[in-house]
């Protein structure tokens, strides 16, 4: 869940300050910093060449290009001036210069020249997973040029890193916001900087994450880095799922359904007032009605303006108009109008069921209370599967309630650890209901799938088999069940790669479930 709705983008550096420069230098200071921003990188360095380069305000330009480019060390040596490093600006990059030295030191390098893309590993086990991850950002590229009419300047940088640490020194993104609001990738910096999916212990949603930052990138280099949060948040959610085919959780929960509850609850955030990022809101329950407000915002202006009304707006923001202009500008009326326009349609919606798995505020307590005597059961349960006691693990199971308000009536990882034990006790036949209905589980869950791929292969049923080893991957891409199966022949056509995927999903297994 929280991999799916959270995602980090600040947005411009701190104005810099120079020793007097001339006019002449700090307006080619000024078209650098915007070509950087907009991710013209090549435009860039034209600007730059022919200035001083012991020009403060030159000299923070190049700093900036180096770090956009990955040069970390560059970077480095030109911020190592104190001068530099006394203003607000200098000291920024500096720090992020040497966050990038550190994380990227000896990084193994992967490089597709012919789609432009450019892929760097912090920890070299994760390289099997850059076949997927090349045919992911290949497919959101053409997605977003043709939802928002962006150019791709080459090549697309994508960094894995192994840690919220490293992800926090590669950005500047506070750790400590990291770990409040669960974020697993940040757009900045002119690349995508993604934590390994190995980080969380059965992985997230890590290809629609991978689309949902370079959206980021899109609309700052569509808008020249003059799109509001909510619109950069708002986009970034809606094309987030529009590189693949729909798939069963893409609305789960509805995002309407969660404003609905967050007003309820007093949690409202108005959209012009959402501060740098909302990866750095106080609260995770923050975060989620933040992101459900801005995807219901966004979904809701273009479902009114048709489908080229983003690209629209992008554009009059590339002209120079702020904001709320661009809005009026785009569909004749401004955030005020459409504000209240939106607000009347989330209120007219019926009251969406079902979402104590995301409950907010006291909703959240009560069913963090339901949710413990599911977790130790449920950790017994696995324990004693671990070793073979699949009667045993059974009858833990059969302790935990199951009435239809109970979280183990929709929980996925439950079903799966269900239907394993059943497995183990020779009852497959009674598990198979336990996987059969996706619209039956609250959300995606790798291993859940996999065995669905599994068992349907066992029964013939490739037509059901091969889309859940996709979903799978796609949610847990080290779970053994699913990399050692064929999955998605357009994305690893070659038996290799599927062998590397395979073995890196072995070494990382645990007992019991990296054997069938």
């Amino acid at each position: 869940m929280k991999g799916r709705w959270i995602a980090w983008l600040a947005i411009a550096a701190a104005p810099f300050a120079t020793s007097s420069p001339s006019h002449a230098q700090a307006d080619t200071a000024r078209r650098a910093q915007a070509l950087i921003a907009g991710l013209d990188c090549d435009e860039a360095r034209k600007e730059l060449a022919a200035a001083d380069p012991d020009d403060l305000a030159i000299a923070l330009e190049r700093a900036r290009l180096a770090i956009y480019e990955l040069d970390c060390d560059g970077a480095a040596a030109i911020l190592g001036r104190p001068e530099l490093q006394r203003t607000d600006a200098g000291g920024q990059l500096a720090d992020i210069a040497r966050g990038c030295q550190r994380v990227t030191a000896a990084l193994a390098k992967d490089t597709d020249a012919q789609l432009g893309i450019e892929v760097r590993w912090q920890d070299e086990h994760d390289r099997a997973l850059a076949p997927l991850l090349f045919d992911t950002v290949a497919k959101a590229r053409q997605a977003l040029t043709r939802d928002l009419g962006v150019d791709w300047p080459k090549p697309t940088r994508v960094v894995v890193v192994r840690d919220l640490l490293s992800l926090s020194a590669m950005t500047g993104l506070p750790y400590k916001s990291a770990q409040t609001t669960g974020t697993v990738a940040v757009a900045k910096w002119g690349r995508v900087t993604l934590l390994s999916p190995r980080a969380s212990h059965h992985g997230y949603s890590w290809r629609d994450t991978v689309a949902h930052e370079l959206t980021h990138l899109a609309v700052t280099r569509a808008s020249r880095d003059r799109a509001p949060l909510w619109l950069q948040e708002g986009v970034a959610k809606r094309e987030e799922v529009r590189w693949r085919e729909p798939g069963p959780f893409d609305d789960r929960p509805p995002a309407d359904a969660i404003v609905q509850q967050g007003r309820e609850r007093g949690m409202t955030f108005p959209l012009d007032k959402l501060g740098p990022s909302i990866a750095m809101l106080p609260s995770a329950d923050a975060a989620t009605v933040a992101f459900a407000e801005v995807t219901s915002f966004v979904h809701f202006y273009v479902q009114s303006e048709g489908d080229g009304a983003l690209a629209k707006l992008l554009l009059e923001l590339e002209r120079g108009k702020e904001p709320n202009e661009a809005l009026v500008a785009a569909s004749g009326l401004d955030l005020k109008a459409w504000d209240e326009k939106w607000a009347a349609h989330v209120t007219s919606l019926p009251r969406e069921p079902g979402l104590s798995a995301v409950g907010l505020g006291n909703d959240r307590n009560e069913a963090e209370n339901k949710w413990k005597d599911l977790r130790d059961r449920s950790r017994l349960a696995e324990l004693l599967l671990a070793r073979g006691h699949a009667i045993e693990a059974l009858n833990e199971l059969d302790r935990i309630p199951h009435a239809e308000s109970d979280p183990a009536t929709a929980d996925p990882s439950f079903r799966w650890l269900r239907a394993r034990a059943l497995e183990g006790a020779g009852r497959r036949e009674e598990g198979e209901p336990l996987v059969a209905d996706p619209s039956q589980v609250a959300s995606p869950y790798g291993p859940w799938w996999a065995v669905r791929g599994r068992w349907a292969r066992l029964r013939g049923d490739e037509a059901a088999a091969t889309p859940s080893f996709a979903e799978a991957v796609a949610a847990d891409p080290l779970n053994v069940e699913a990399a050692c199966e064929t999955i998605e022949p357009s994305a690893l056509p070659d038996v290799a790669e599927k062998a590397r995927l395979c073995e890196a999903a072995r070494a990382a297994a645990e007992p019991p479930y990296d054997e069938q």
